[in-house]
């Protein structure tokens, strides 16, 4: 029975990971925390089992069952995701994507979500960063989950920020944004940018330095006082963020005076990211608030792919994959009749000058048969930023002109 309406956001992290919810009576992504009537959302990434076999353990289970169990501790799931690493427990090697299957089906679980496939309008996972090898990997744990192409997305913790940012009222992000990362006693700076004289408006985070803070409490805040204005630079700043656990106010006390000079928003805490990325999947199933703004990330496809061809006796320009959208989105499957080519063209525009060229790719041993006597299966998808993969499939043209079985694949580079 159809009854999906739950939007979710997930963060897989190194060393721990959330999940929200969208209320929408409250219009707003909500935490789901760890304990019943707890505030804590946090929980480890990780999963645990005993080397003969038997129940996973996952989260701060999994660290209890590994210390007071025995168990084995598999805590590095991200970074074997990311690398596509398989984990030992005993005599048992398990690939990463089942390892990712199993952890995103506890922690919605931890959401109330039993039947992703039936209760899931939308999933949205977020992570430190993106390689071919996550791709693949969480592709592989949507499907196991039942959760369609349409339904289940990724991005990197820029576009959490993004999303989360402008989720919020405009005041908050009049001028820029800026967010100071803790991760003990390092520190790292990035903000979020606008170039509102273009349409759409583009978005892009930046990144500043990274520093290592002293020990002594006066000497910290004084260096992260320095650091403040350095990063801050002669620009203005409408809201700061500070993330992670190694700020505090017990030691930050001239800091934060300079972080709240001008009437800047200031906001702790480690909900951010996660929060983001259920903003972002409410926007791609349903809200199309920020249609005018296109974030620029590292991972975007900057230019159309199309080709020009006969539709309905019109000569047309086809697009087939749009700029502006992540490499790992951007896939497309499509049928066409050959009219006397014997190889194909593809029209290939920059979205940032709107520079156009041609790229030709040959079908040697293509059999020659009549005008629109050749059906192809082209299937494009891109393998990063700047290489997309086109492979071509011939399914002849009904039993007059049997398919010959020939395929063809090559990788365009930009």
């Amino acid at each position: 029975m159809e009854k999906r309406n739950i939007i979710a956001g997930f963060e897989l992290g190194e060393k721990t990971s959330q999940i929200t919810i969208y209320d929408r009576k409250e219009n707003k992504a909500v935490c789901v925390p760890v304990k019943i009537g707890g505030s804590d959302s946090e929980f480890a990434t990780a999963l645990s089992r005993k080397e003969d076999g038997g129940q996973w353990h996952f989260g701060r289970e999994a660290e209890y069952f590994a210390a007071q169990k025995q168990e084995i501790l598999i805590d590095n799931l991200y970074e074997l995701c990311k690398d596509n690493k398989e984990a030992e427990i005993g005599t048992d090697r398990y690939p990463a994507s089942f390892l990712l299957t199993v952890f995103l089906r506890e922690g919605l679980r931890l959401a109330g979500i039993s039947e992703p496939s039936l209760e899931l309008s939308a999933l949205m996972v977020t992570v430190p960063g993106i390689t071919r090898e996550l791709v693949e990997n969480m592709r592989i744990a949507f499907q196991e989950l039942g959760i369609s192409r349409g339904r289940g997305f990724l991005q990197d913790y820029d576009e959490s920020f993004y999303y989360y940012t402008l989720y919020q009222r405009p005041d908050i992000w009049s001028r820029k944004v800026g967010m100071f990362l803790f991760e003990d006693r390092e520190v790292s700076f990035k903000s979020l940018n606008m170039n509102d004289k273009t349409r759409p408006v583009l978005v892009s985070v930046g990144r500043g330095e990274r520093m290592t803070l002293p020990e002594d409490p006066r000497e910290k805040d004084s260096a992260f006082q320095s650091m403040i204005e350095r990063a801050f630079g002669e620009d203005v700043y409408s809201s700061v963020f500070l993330m992670g656990d190694g700020f505090s106010r017990d030691w930050a006390k001239k800091s934060v005076l300079l972080l709240c000079r001008h009437r800047r928003h200031v906001f702790m805490g480690n909900n951010l990211y996660v929060k983001g990325a259920c903003y972002a999947a409410k926007e791609k199933i349903e809200e199309r608030m920020l249609k005018g703004y296109l974030f620029v990330s590292r991972d975007l496809v900057r230019h159309n792919i199309g080709m020009d061809m006969t539709v309905n006796g019109s000569n047309t320009y086809y697009l087939l994959i749009p700029a502006g959208i992540n490499w790992y989105e951007a896939v497309r499957d499509v049928d066409i009749l050959l009219n006397g080519e014997q190889d194909l063209t593809f029209s290939v525009s920059s979205m940032d000058d709107g520079t156009r060229n041609r790229y030709s790719m040959e079908l040697p041993g293509l059999p020659k048969r009549p005008d629109k006597a050749t059906r192809l299966h082209l299937h494009l998808e891109y393998i990063s930023p700047e290489e997309c993969t086109i492979e071509v499939r011939d399914e002849g043209f009904g039993e007059l002109f049997p398919s010959s079985g020939l395929t063809w694949k090559e990788t365009m580079r930009e």
